[in-house]
């Protein structure tokens, strides 16, 4: 693979972000965009089939169903070794990465961002769009989240595909676990 970390986060935030603004219509199950005329079929239709591999199903929360596809899409071809480690469970994906040592303190761009919430077996995922390294933030795309977090049972679930201001470490009881760099992704492919 001739892909660098820098093209590989590039096609990430490139993929994510065709996807901002989708609104749920049915909890966890269908979408729409309430700013475009119409329907949106086309695009729900191929969010709901880039998840389904995850092995996501209608009803389930998808922010991890949808970091998988949307990176599997900028893998191409090469993205097998990846979709057998990632899935749909947030916390199961910080175990597997930190076992092979691939989940890093820091953000940058295009990265996966996987969070857990408080002391349970829940958490939330996004990719990383840009960091600010003086304020300690991030700026996020996230599926399943809210455009108001301005609450507590606002941190991690909503009916938006939307960007997010975060902290690096997490706010409330959203605490970050790490992140997966795109430079971990090509290593993992490759191997």
């Amino acid at each position: 693979m001739n892909l660098t970390p820098d093209q590989l986060a590039t096609a990430i935030i490139r993929e994510a972000s065709r996807f901002i603004g989708l609104r749920e219509v049915r909890p966890n199950a269908d979408w729409n965009n309430p700013s475009t005329p119409g329907p949106d079929s086309v695009l729900v239709n191929e969010l709901r089939a880039m998840m389904r591999p995850s092995p996501w199903q209608p009803g389930w929360a998808y922010c991890a169903a949808f970091v998988e596809g949307i990176v599997v899409r900028a893998l191409k071809e090469h993205a097998s070794k990846f979709a057998a480690l990632f899935g749909p469970h947030c916390m199961t994906n910080v175990r597997a990465f930190k076992q092979r040592k691939m989940l890093n303190p820091l953000p940058v761009p295009g990265a996966i961002w996987l969070a857990r919430h408080g002391e349970t077996d829940q958490g939330h995922a996004g990719i990383v769009t840009t960091t600010g390294t003086l304020t300690r933030s991030m700026a996020t795309i996230e599926a399943n989240t809210s455009l108001d977090p301005s609450t507590p049972s606002q941190e991690r679930e909503g009916d938006w595909i939307t960007t997010r201001m975060r902290k690096i470490n997490g706010a409330g009881s959203l605490v970050t676990q790490g992140f997966i760099h795109p430079g971990h992704l090509i290593q993992l492919i490759t191997s």
